[in-house]
């Protein structure tokens, strides 16, 4: 991650403990204001009965790209909180690694919004897109 980046919450492993995050054990390689990206080495229990990288695993990391990507710099007062989500499946992940990259769109008062994609990191293939709405809650 470049080292002017903010502390993020994935910077706290405590936090992710237990929950799906952790199962996914992704990382955050690059974020700064309005993009983040993420990689994940794909295991078995994240690939379908066919060998793909499953689509909720596709989805997830989506997901979270286009929220870290609207959350820099305030990550630890604030949860992004998805209010929709929209994937489209291109072409299956069969790599290694899967790489995820979120851009923010657009931000207003109550809401942002952001694009995602999904790439095969062996082929540089584009796997998956997604368009995400997200609204942002203090953190208890």
């Amino acid at each position: 991650m470049n080292d002017e980046a903010p502390s993020s919450i994935l910077d706290n492993p405590a936090l992710c403990e237990g929950t799906y995050l952790e199962f996914l054990g992704f990382k955050l390689v690059d974020w700064k204001d309005g993009y983040a990206q993420l990689e994940m080495p794909v295991r078995s229990d994240h690939r379908n009965t066919v060998g793909f990288l499953h689509g909720g695993v596709i989805s997830s990391l989506l997901d979270i790209a286009g929220a870290v990507a609207g959350s820099y710099g305030d990550a630890q007062e604030s949860v992004s909180i998805t209010v929709n989500l929209n994937v489209n499946f291109m072409a299956p992940q069969q790599g290694s690694v899967a790489v995820a990259e979120g851009e923010l769109v657009r931000t207003t008062t109550s809401l942002f919004f952001a694009q995602s994609r999904l790439l095969d990191a062996r082929n540089n293939r584009l796997c998956a897109t997604a368009t995400g709405t997200y609204k942002k809650k203090p953190r208890e």
